[in-house]
């Protein structure tokens, strides 16, 4: 019977400080289905188009490279030398002693001593550079086609891998491309109508010329004509597209989503408490989340105050909209 009673006075105490939790202020938005316009933004870096990966044809080191970072090269133009050093220290080797033999032979016949031995030797030794250098040669990497050339991270002494090995990016600078990443729902809207897209330097200044939007998987590739090099390889800078069209699609703030067990959650409101809610997102436009599943077009969810709140806490309710 006291087990039954302390029980009892346990409850209480628990459901009456559960009864006097003060509200909690926060602000909510709105979910909402959207049918307008769209803008996005991204920052992005300049590329040459049509780029070619340059592979090393052998594998060893980079002893020495015939062009300067940014250089226009031709098709069929020296690029790389693939070798190893014990290889070219040797090399080095064969012909100084070849001059030696030589400077040698000379001075024998200048003095008419017999000179057939020192012959067969010098014979020999053009033969021994002959196989090295015959040897390094195959170690020549050579443009496949005309354009400007980058060495990205590959430099002198490098350790590379036959076939594997990427020495330098080869490409066009007219026209260039700005490579930024989108979701899924991002590209099926801008892959409908025709968006304009707009590239800013970091100055703010706009560049005259609107890009073309193009897709590779999630990625997409804004294309500029660059007729007189104004647009530089590496330089920063921003995208703006607008003018896609967004369907009847469900929107949630971005300030309204935060992640527990590997989800996402949204804190809703009903009846003035906070009732948590595990939604799945298709993606984002902009600022907002578009919504697969777990709310529907007219739910309030909380944007700010979300760090006090639990499933039931009472609200005070601040509306952004």
């Amino acid at each position: 019977m006291r087990n039954l009673l302390a029980m009892f006075f346990v409850m209480m105490i628990l459901l009456t400080g559960c009864s006097n939790e003060p509200p909690v202020e926060v602000k909510t938005d709105k979910v909402i289905a959207s049918d307008g316009a769209l803008t996005l933004t991204r920052n992005g870096q300049i590329s040459l188009s049509n780029e070619q990966k340059v592979l090393s044809s052998v594998s060893g080191n980079v002893i020495e490279k015939f062009f300067n970072d940014g250089d226009e090269v031709t098709e069929g133009q020296q690029l790389f030398k693939i070798g190893s050093k014990e290889a070219e220290t040797e090399l080095l080797q064969a012909k100084q002693e070849l001059a030696e033999a030589m400077t040698t032979l000379a001075k024998e016949a200048a003095q008419k001593k017999p000179v057939e031995d020192l012959q067969a030797e010098v014979a020999e030794r053009q033969a021994l550079i002959k196989k090295l250098e015959d040897e390094s040669a195959a170690g020549i990497v050579y443009s496949l086609m005309a354009g400007q050339v980058n060495i990205g991270s590959v430099r002198l002494g490098a350790d590379v891998k036959a076939d594997e090995t990427v020495l330098a990016t080869i490409g066009k600078d007219n026209p260039v491309i700005v490579r930024f990443e989108v979701s899924e729902a991002e590209k099926n809207v801008l892959s409908t109508g025709k968006p304009k897209v707009t590239l800013k330097f970091i100055d703010g200044t706009t560049y005259p010329r609107e890009g073309k939007l193009t897709f590779n998987g999630t990625t997409a590739e804004a294309t500029f004509d660059n007729p007189i090099g104004l647009l530089l390889l590496g330089h920063e800078v921003r995208l703006e597209i607008s003018g896609s069209l967004v369907p009847n699609t469900l929107l949630v703030p971005e300030q309204a989503i935060h992640q527990r067990d590997g989800g996402d959650y949204v804190f809703a409101v009903d009846s003035n408490k906070a009732v948590l809610k595990k939604v799945s997102l298709g993606g984002k436009i902009g600022n907002q989340f578009i919504v697969d599943d777990g709310l529907k077009a007219g739910e309030e969810v909380v944007v700010e105050g979300l760090s006090n709140l639990h499933e039931g806490t009472p609200l005070s309710v601040t509306n952004d909209k």
